[in-house]
């Protein structure tokens, strides 16, 4: 019998479908889940704060969950500045062990850039990070080894390090909260 279990792109106000198909394959390769992309939704308001001129990630985070989706895991993919009140910004934010995720492409590239070398490295930086929050959602933590993906990333050049991969040990993790999720239905 097939696994039902999928995740669910949700663009949120983004529109790029590269990033979207990059995404879907990248994220079926590393979690071996059906990935489908939704329609675009338009950014709920009450995300917005004025004052910062940014998005409250919780709030995205909380918009993902209201959805009656039956989705196994949802990832939020948004074009906007994303903040925690901790921090200044954060390129994403994830319930860890939970169904929810948002990640932002604002800070991961440069408007102004030419040519196929300035969106690979978009599209590379974008597809780190959204893995990256994804997988907290499988209970992984921030990894100690700084080339494996679920390594913290405070400014892009710590994206830049990390490879598009789980090490040995994030693999183990990811594969025990998988076989825990057919377990638990």
């Amino acid at each position: 019998m097939a696994d039902p279990r999928h995740v669910e792109i949700v663009p949120l106000d983004v529109a790029d479908r590269a990033l979207l198909d990059a995404l879907t394959v990248e994220l079926r390769r590393v979690f071996g889940l059906a990935c489908r992309t939704t329609p675009a939704e338009p950014l709920p308001a009450d995300a917005y704060d004025a004052r910062r001129g940014q998005h409250h990630a919780t709030r995205l985070l909380e918009h993902l969950l209201a959805s009656p989706s039956p989705a196994y895991r949802r990832l939020g993919v948004v074009g906007v500045d994303l903040f925690v009140p901790i921090l200044r910004y954060v390129f994403g934010e994830a319930m860890l062990g939970g169904r929810a995720a948002v990640v932002s492409v604002h800070r991961l590239g440069d408007p102004g850039w030419e040519g196929p070398e300035g969106r690979s490295l978009f599209l590379t930086r974008a597809v780190k990070e959204a893995i990256h929050e994804l997988g907290h959602t499988f209970d992984l933590t921030h990894c100690d080894d700084p080339a494996c993906v679920m390594a913290s990333s405070l400014a892009v050049a710590h994206i830049d390090r990390k490879q598009p991969n789980l090490c040995a040990y994030c693999k183990v993790a990811l594969a025990d909260a998988l076989v825990q999720g057919k377990l638990r239905g």
